[in-house]
């Protein structure tokens, strides 16, 4: 299973923020966390400015074209077809280097976009945060949900859920994590954005 997060890295350079991240991910490995990890992956471009423009014009594309099917989703075939298509939107709206669509998803390190100073990328950071405490709430009441039911009990999984968020915890759920800071709550990162770099994970379990 595939997770998207945005590690807030605070750091002055790039390389520096990208040997931060590695250090970080590290402590969470071997599944622990996750079993492999890429920088961008299935997540690439997120980060860039442009990319939301892009996915818009290009979803609107997608359902014109085969409309008689109806897609729910964007199949490896579909975008080989509108590969020219694809570049010609991203190079309309002033995207630069290859689409999101058309990106390798194994790069270990990701594109020039998937590690970008947080001033650069801050909507987008506050798009992805996630209320800490509802979603505790959230857990706990799935756990005692799960209590009543007869049959395979999910309890304990809820309860695992409920613990991380409580306890404010990088989890496979986090979806904004500041590392300096260990916490879900990106607001203090945001108010101090040009000290940090956002990096956008790809990490598997």
């Amino acid at each position: 299973m595939h997770k998207g997060v945005i590690l807030l890295i605070k750091s002055s350079q790039i390389d520096e923020a990208k040997d931060k991240v590695q250090e970080f991910m590290v402590q969470y490995g071997e599944g622990d966390i996750w079993d492999w990890y890429v920088i961008g992956g299935r997540w690439s471009g997120t980060l860039n400015s442009k990319s939301k423009e892009f996915f818009e014009k290009s979803e609107a594309h997608f359902k014109a074209t085969y409309s008689e099917n109806d897609p729910h989703f964007i199949s490896t075939k579909m975008v080989e077809e509108q590969a020219d298509m694809l570049n010609a939107i991203w190079t309309e709206i002033g995207g630069e280097g290859l689409n999101p669509y058309t990106r390798n998803t194994y790069n270990d390190f990701g594109y020039d976009d998937d590690v970008v100073a947080l001033s650069e990328c801050k909507d987008v950071v506050i798009e992805w945060k996630k209320d800490i405490e509802a979603e505790a709430e959230i857990a706990w009441n799935k756990m005692l949900e799960a209590k009543k039911k007869e049959g395979y009990d999910m309890s304990s999984y809820y309860a695992k859920r409920y613990a991380e968020m409580k306890y404010d915890e990088f989890c496979f759920d986090s979806n904004v994590y500041d590392t300096e800071l260990q916490t879900n709550d990106p607001t203090q990162a945001l108010e101090n954005a040009d000290e940090y770099f956002a990096v956008m994970i790809d990490m598997h379990n």
